[in-house]
């Protein structure tokens, strides 16, 4: 039926042209942003399983900060703990030497006087050496390495002064008191040696909690990945695809209109 009031081609290839020009926009949208959910309507669903994914992978990567802090602040107390060694190691030095009868009154107070200042640079140590302002010896730490409160690594504390080391009230005045000074300081280095082994064993740790923690990162990645991104060849293949329809509906709407035009002749 021929009519000049309701053209109905023209209203389909109306329709037809919206949807195409719809289609269109949201591949170019994809395409501009490599995102194939850009909106909640494009995939509420996918929406949601992405976000929380997006939410592991942040904590994750902050896990891997954490643990690399950890073993930055390992890394001090180890560094440090060489250096306590050494200085032990030369205090026992001087009182193998106090402890000789060889050694004379007088002798044995310069070496004692030297000893001294080994322990009051131990001392110093103790409280001096510092983590992001905070003292790392005698100082317990936690590292949270997952959501869950119970994804944390403790490392223990320690302390290495003269007197926590049993050498603070250690002279080598006479031999008898080197003697006893050089057993002590012996135990002092075995200790730290015992102490220096928890720090690496915790330091492995880290270290193994990071790789962990990386494969997970890069496995959320890969899921969020899946549902998120646009598949661009996918894409290219649809923006042809929209770019032909949205051609062919301009023109078959024109065809629409001019038929209905076609209809006044009758009139003539």
């Amino acid at each position: 039926m021929a009519s000049i009031l309701n053209n109905v081609q023209a209203l389909r290839s109306q329709r037809n042209l919206a949807q195409s020009q719809q289609g269109l926009n949201q591949t170019i949208n994809r395409l501009s942003t490599g995102l194939r959910i850009n909106q909640a309507q494009d995939d509420a669903a996918g929406l949601q399983i992405s976000n929380n994914l997006r939410a592991d992978i942040r904590v994750l990567d902050q896990a891997q900060r954490n643990a690399n802090d950890g073993i930055g602040r390992l890394n001090v107390l180890d560094g440090v703990l060489e250096n306590a060694t050494a200085l032990l190691t030369r205090g026992a030095e001087l009182a193998e030497q106090a402890a000789s009868g060889t050694t004379t009154s007088a002798g044995r107070a310069a070496l004692d006087a030297e000893f001294q200042q080994i322990r009051n640079e131990l001392n110093a140590i103790d409280s001096d050496t510092k983590f992001d302002g905070e003292e790392v010896f005698g100082n317990s730490f936690t590292v949270r390495v997952g959501e869950a409160d119970t994804e944390v690594i403790t490392v223990s504390s320690f302390d290495v002064d003269a007197t926590s080391l049993n050498i603070g009230s250690s002279d080598l005045t006479t031999s008898g008191n080197a003697s006893t000074a050089l057993a002590s300081v012996l135990t002092a280095i075995e200790d730290i040696s015992e102490n220096r082994g928890t720090i690496g064993a915790s330091n492995a740790r880290l270290s193994a909690k990071i790789t962990n923690l990386s494969l997970t990162e890069e496995n959320l990645t890969a899921a969020e990945s899946q549902i998120r991104d646009a598949d661009i060849a996918s894409e290219v293949v649809n923006l042809t695809k929209f770019q032909i329809l949205s051609q062919s509906g301009v023109s078959a709407l024109t065809q629409a209109n001019q038929s209905a035009q076609s209809v006044l002749s009758l009139l003539g």
